[in-house]
């Protein structure tokens, strides 16, 4: 037998080398610390008092694992070019222990009654995969506005925002 290559043989090499190369790229996409989650709410503007709905969702193919739920929220509030925590860790309202690979949840936190008209956003501790081994920057929520509750009396309502 010859030690050449048949036309045949190169073809079959070819394909193997296609697909062993596909499968060692197979690995579950995982964007990364500080990637794998996005935050989102729904509006811009708030009546302190009101319930800010936060949507978390796990853009990896990875489960991420939340130790603490979601309990440990921060609301901070934009002080010139800082952000300084006005209320610290929330009551849990929703206890998620993990995210699976494309899930989204709903996280609601409610604004304390009488809270001062600024920017806000919302602060909590990034889910982590299994195998992290040190901690990664915190989610955080896009700004938004809270106005005062009392500005309901005045005609504003929440559609003329």
């Amino acid at each position: 037998m010859r030690g050449t290559f048949g036309r045949q043989n190169l073809s079959f090499l070819a394909a193997f080398t296609l697909i062993a190369s596909g499968c060692a790229s197979m690995r579950p996409y995982d964007p990364g610390p500080g990637k794998r989650v996005a935050a989102a709410v729904i509006q811009d503007t708030y009546l302190s008092g009101e319930s800010v709905n936060v949507t978390i969702a796990n853009l990896s193919d990875v489960t991420l694992f939340y130790p603490d739920g979601f309990c440990k929220t921060e609301l901070q509030r934009k002080d010139g070019t800082a952000w300084k925590t006005v209320e610290g860790p929330s009551r849990c309202s929703v206890s998620v222990d993990f995210l699976d690979p494309g899930q989204t949840v709903v996280h609601q936190y409610r604004l304390p009654a009488g809270v001062a008209v600024g920017t806000y956003r919302l602060s909590m501790p990034m889910p982590l995969p299994d195998d992290a081994f040190k901690p990664e920057p915190e989610l955080q929520t896009p700004a938004f506005t809270v106005y005062a509750a009392d500005l309901r009396n005045l005609g504003m309502t929440s559609s003329s925002r």
